[in-house]
């Protein structure tokens, strides 16, 4: 009994100390609710849920990172008792960039999906805006409600339930994001709800997008008119379906990409009145080669992985990557100096203005400006930036960098599709100790260069048993091994145990 004591002690030792370590220098935040303007920047810690009253004007800088203390709420308040909520019923402006996400995330050192409960927006007619963020190991992602936020080149990942709920007659606008491996949908849309998304990919969820009762999301629709929508949407490797129409209405669905010109395979994985006569249809046309690959992949670029070993063989590899990447890629365009004139980065700003007008939808440009004089309201003396400064910050960010071929690659971006060359199966020695339970576990798994698993961590469990049983089966797991434009990379993919 000592004994189990004092492992006891010690586990609670080491998570504490794990946790700390994670936190670093984290500003907690103990202000239940904001009321007046706040800006948040660095490193934030979350442990209750944290309110932004209808008077509060919240802005996070780019860079930030919110982490949010796993199944804690020491307010005990929100729509989840247990767990901490950003619940925004004011402004709020989450706009990083390319090069300097701003992330919500899990504080644990071992993340999982519901660790925190997510970002609930019931704001109305106020602002809300999210640009290069991710949002990832929540309940909902996103959970909106009767408010149109713009949420735009952002990464929405690992979220028990949805990626991005939207109930209540929002229009909320999804333009540009990667929105894949959350447990149910990728984006559910509930009562009355008619969001519109654009240039978004929607792959590896156990559905890619569900529509119940009243709710019509617009996925493109190309005649011309207040509706247009391009979609240009990559809906694809979604487990059980693309799109699950259960409303009554027929959901537009044009323009977008479906991984496969073959009508067949694109059926299979939608359902709609074929299906079900009292469900509305799902109008598509398979459109190949509009999805803008490359860009997503800038957008999932994460700071190089380091190898796990420094071997030879890891250093040959590393250095016919870059042997490689410098053979097929061009060189980097030149981007515009801070020094050079206003009149240059105006001139700038107004080109790409006019070429983002010829792909954006009339709605969301409308949308857009009116957000923007909006965001352009007094704010924080930090938050200001001159005409120059903003011209020179949006060429920067149009010149993205080059492909790191030493990060680690979402699945999804291989040339070929992920092939398993060996599988295992969890061996159950003892059920009791599993306490004779039956779900599924979700385990993410990083392949080496030559196809091997190198790291293996849950994101979806049952129990500790269990748990355990899937991360030594999926560390015997081989793969085909990855490439990008034929460079070897490293990927990560995510494999399934049913017990």
């Amino acid at each position: 009994m000592r004994k189990l004591f004092i492992l006891a002690c010690l586990y609670i030792f080491m998570a504490v100390f794990a946790l700390a370590q994670n936190r670093g220098t984290a500003r907690i935040i103990k202000t239940k609710t904001i009321t007046g303007e706040t800006r948040w920047s660095g490193t934030i810690l979350i442990r209750g849920d944290v309110v932004v009253a209808p008077s509060g004007h919240l802005q996070i800088a780019p860079g930030t990172r919110i982490l949010f203390e796993p199944n804690k709420d020491v307010n005990h308040s929100g729509f989840d008792k247990t767990r901490a909520e950003l619940i925004v019923k004011g402004t709020i402006i989450s706009k990083g960039t390319i090069n300097r996400k701003i992330v919500f995330t899990s504080a644990a050192k071992n993340p999982r999906m519901q660790d925190w409960a997510g970002i609930v927006i019931l704001n109305n007619t106020k602002p809300a805006v999210f640009e290069f963020s991710v949002i990832e190991y929540a309940y909902n992602g996103f959970d909106i409600k009767k408010s149109d936020p713009i949420i735009q080149n952002c990464q929405i990942q690992f979220n028990y339930n949805a990626g991005v709920k939207v109930a209540v007659r929002s229009r909320a606008k999804l333009i540009g994001n990667i929105i894949r491996d959350n447990g149910y949908a990728g984006v559910v849309c509930e009562t009355g709800a008619q969001p519109i998304l654009t240039d978004n990919l929607i792959t590896k969820n156990q559905i890619g997008i569900i529509a119940f009762g009243s709710s019509k999301p617009n996925l493109g629709d190309l005649q011309k008119g207040p509706n247009f929508n391009p979609g240009r949407n990559a809906l694809f490797d979604n487990l059980e379906y693309d799109v699950y129409n259960h409303s009554s209405n027929d959901i537009k669905a044009e323009g977008n990409s479906w991984g496969s010109q073959d009508l067949k395979t694109i059926l299979a994985h939608i359902y709609d009145k074929a299906d079900a006569d009292r469900f509305g249809t799902v109008d598509f046309n398979p459109i190949k080669g509009n999805v803008d690959l490359y860009k997503k992949m800038l957008l999932a670029q994460q700071p190089p992985a380091p190898a796990p070993k420094d071997t030879v063989e890891n250093r040959q590899e590393s250095n016919l990557a870059v042997a490689t990447q410098k053979e097929q890629l061009p060189q980097k365009p030149k981007i515009v100096a801070p020094e050079e004139t206003a009149k240059k980065n105006i001139a700038v700003a107004e080109t790409l203005a006019k070429a983002e007008k010829t792909i954006q939808p009339k709605e969301l440009i409308a949308q857009t400006n009116k957000d923007t004089l909006q965001e352009n309201k007094p704010l924080p003396k930090p938050a200001k930036q001159t005409i120059s400064q903003t011209n020179v910050e949006n060429v920067e960010e149009e010149q993205k960098p080059k492909i790191d071929y030493n990060q680690i690659f979402l699945d999804v971006f291989l040339d070929k599709k992920v092939k398993v060359v060996k599988e295992a199966q969890p061996v159950i020695d003892d059920p009791a100790k599993g306490m004779y339970e039956h779900g599924k576990v979700m385990v993410r798994v990083v392949v080496s260069r030559k196809g091997t698993v190198e790291q293996a961590k849950v994101l979806r469990g049952l129990n500790y048993y269990y748990d355990q049983l899937a991360l030594d089966a999926a560390m015997k797991f081989r793969f085909e091994p990855g490439t990008v434009k034929g460079v070897p990379v490293r990927f990560s993919t995510s494999i399934l145990f049913m017990f």
